[in-house]
Formats: structure tokens, sequence, C-alpha cells
């Protein structure tokens, strides 16, 4: 029970420091100081955890992702590939507002860690012609950025609950796919439709799709070796940048590059981030969890939704949920229901999650106030879990 308790503590000092404007990758890195505290980790293991989390691999395959995305960023704003997107989107789409959540889902078919930042300039020039606040882009970018991670079966969530429950990925897409529609849905009631936008100009759908393809081919190149021929995202990011680079190499200006893809800010979230999550591996917080709940006694449905949704909101990723609390919690499945269940509850605590990379990076890259995004993403986000209930009763 300590665990919990020290968990939630740690939890709630990250959201605090975050209200109070501290910045979030310095929130995250006292919040973690304070878990290992709590768990009795010594100032030396607080310090090997910090070295440790700091060089694994898993820690700069992420940071070099991230460069090669933010560097890819940084081309396509110097040689003018985000006004080219922009007036793709607005041949495809007549009425702009629509292409604000076209291309974060776009972007959304490629898993890959922190992918709506790939998403957020490319929305920014169309979100800030029609007057759209910080908080707004980042919604925007966020919540359509993650409509397919409950059904498109290249997210490992998917592949990973299919293993372990011996359904198969199709199946599991298939009867998951209409929370994607759903979501799409309360996205558009909520985020887009009060936008006002002028859509009585007609588009060139050809001329738009060619100068979709000539703008965005550097993320076609990402998709194709790192879903398509199944290589590591950090291959795919690499030659991305290459392929976008190389053609325009004495155009761009290398150290503004460099400059961007480095940011100091962006690289110490990035390592306060995979601190907090190996603190949590080193302590045995989170793994403890799923046993802890079980011993409350709770009913068996409310140890469904608990479960998968603590994991989520305790490390904002998908598949960390699914892999910790699905092997213990199937034998109270039973049936689908009870696993959509499982997987929406945990999807909750994911969205939600300060440490959700997509969502900080977000905010960060808009200069958002997390607190009024929060405050915003609370009513879509309980319309999205008791609709996706409701739709999962008659499954």
């Amino acid at each position: 029970m300590n665990e919990l308790l020290y968990l939630l503590l740690s939890f709630g000092i990250i959201i605090g420091f975050i209200r109070l404007k501290v910045n979030v990758g310095v929130s995250i890195f006292l919040g973690s100081l304070l878990l290992g505290v709590l768990f009795g980790l010594k100032p030396k293991d607080l310090l090997f955890s910090l070295y440790t989390s700091s060089t694994e691999w898993q820690t700069l395959r992420l940071i070099l992702i991230i460069a090669f995305i933010m560097a890819l960023t940084s081309i396509f704003s110097q040689i003018g590939y985000l006004k080219i997107m922009e007036r793709a989107a607005k041949e495809l789409f007549p009425c702009e507002k629509y292409s604000l959540a076209a291309l974060p889902a776009l972007i959304g078919l490629m898993p890959m860690p922190a992918g709506a930042l790939v998403s957020a300039p490319m929305i920014e020039t169309v979100a800030d012609k029609l007057n759209i606040s910080p908080e707004k882009k980042t919604l925007i970018n966020y919540w359509f950025r993650h409509i397919w991670e409950h059904s498109w079966p290249m997210y490992q969530a998917i592949i990973i609950a299919s293993a372990i429950l011996s359904i198969s990925v199709r199946e599991f897409s298939s009867k998951m796919f209409p929370l994607t529609i759903l979501m799409a849905i309360i996205g558009y009631l909520f985020f887009l439709r009060p936008i006002k936008s002028a859509d009585d100009e007609r588009g060139n759908i050809k001329e738009g799709l060619k100068l979709f393809l000539k703008s965005t081919y550097p993320i076609i190149v990402i998709i194709l070796i790192s879903i398509v021929l199944g290589y590591d995202m950090v291959y795919g990011a690499f030659i991305g940048f290459l392929s976008a680079l190389i053609p325009h190499f004495k155009r761009v200006n290398k150290e503004e590059v460099i400059r961007y893809a480095l940011q100091p800010k962006i690289i110490f979230l990035l390592l306060s981030v995979m601190y907090f999550k190996k603190l949590l591996e080193v302590t045995g917080a989170v793994e403890a969890l799923p046993g802890i709940i079980l011993e409350l006694n709770l009913p068996i449905m409310a140890v469904i939704v608990l479960t998968p949704f603590l994991v989520g909101l305790m490390t904002g990723i998908s598949f960390a949920y699914v892999g910790m609390t699905f092997p213990l919690l199937a034998p109270f499945f039973g049936s689908f229901d009870k696993i959509a269940l499982a997987y929406l509850s945990g999807y909750m605590g994911m969205l939600f999650s300060p440490v959700h990379l997509c969502l900080v990076f977000s905010a960060e890259y808009y200069k958002a106030d997390l607190g009024k995004v929060y405050r915003a993403m609370l009513i879509p986000g309980l319309a999205l879990f008791l609709l996706g209930v409701l739709y999962i009763s008659f499954l």
C-alpha cells in the first residue's frame, strides 16, 4: 500500500510544479528524485540511476530520433517545405481547419516517440492564420495524432496485446476501430467545429497531392524504412533527415539545424522522463502496482479499469500498460468487452499522463500552458471514455 501512496505523492508533486509553471523537465526531474527518496534510495543510488538512464541505448536512441526529427523540421522551415505543406493542405482541404486534424492523423500512422513533434510545425501556419491559441494548437495536434492507437496494427500495444491474449491482430484492430472513429468525431465536435474558417474556395486534389508528396517525401522515407521495411526508427529518422538535407545542402544553414536539433531544454526533458521511468523500474513501483490493487479486494471491473489506467498515467506509454497489466488481468477477462475496457482505461491514463512525450513536447513547442490544456481536454476525454464504454458494452 505504501508503494501506491509514494507513487501518487511523486506524481502529485510533478503535477503541482507544472501547475506552478515550473519547467516541465525540471518538474519531472524533481518528482523523480522524490520518488527515489520515498522508496529509500540513497544519494549514490539516485546518481547511479541517473547515469544509467542517461547513457543506456534506449535513452540515446530516443535523443537521436528526436534530434533527427527536430533537424528535419529546421530544414523544412529553411527550404520552404512548411509553406508548400500549407499550400497542399489548402488544395486538399478547401476548409482549412480540417488540415489541422488530417496532418497529425497522417503522422499518427507512424508509431514513433514524440511523433507529435513532426506534425506540430506542419499545422502551425494554418493554425496561426486561424488565430488559434497555443493551448488549442496543442490539443488538436495531440488529440488527432493519437486517434489510431486504438486500432492501427502497427502499434506495439496492439501487437503485444494480441500475443498475450492469443487474439489475432486483425480481430483486435477491427473490434477496436470504432473507438478510432469515435475519437475523431469527438475531436471534430470539441476542437474543429468551433473554429471559424472560410470554406467557399474550391480545391485541386491532384495539385494538392503533388505538393503534399513534394513537401513530405522525407516523412514518407521514414515510414518506408521504419514500418514497411521494419528497421529501427532511429535509422528511418536519420535517412529521412539526410533525404531532406542532401538535395539542399548548400542552401541550408547547418549551424541553425544543429542548434535547433540539440536544444538543451528538449534534451533535459527527455533525460528527465527517462530518469523517471528508470526509477519506476529500479524501485519496482509500477510492477508492484497491479498486485497492490488486487490486494484491495475491489470489484473485478474496478480492477480492470483502475490497474491499466494508473500504469498508463505513470508511464505515458501504451505498450507499458498492456505489457505490465494484461498478463495479470488475463484470467479476469473472459470476453473481449473486458479486454477492450482494460485497453481503453490504460489509453485514458496514457492520454492524460504528464510524462507522455507527445503531450509535453507539443505544449513545449507551442509554448502552451499545460494546466489550460488539461482543463480543455477533460470533458472530451470523459466523453471518449463514457461513449467508449457504451460501445464496448455491445461487444
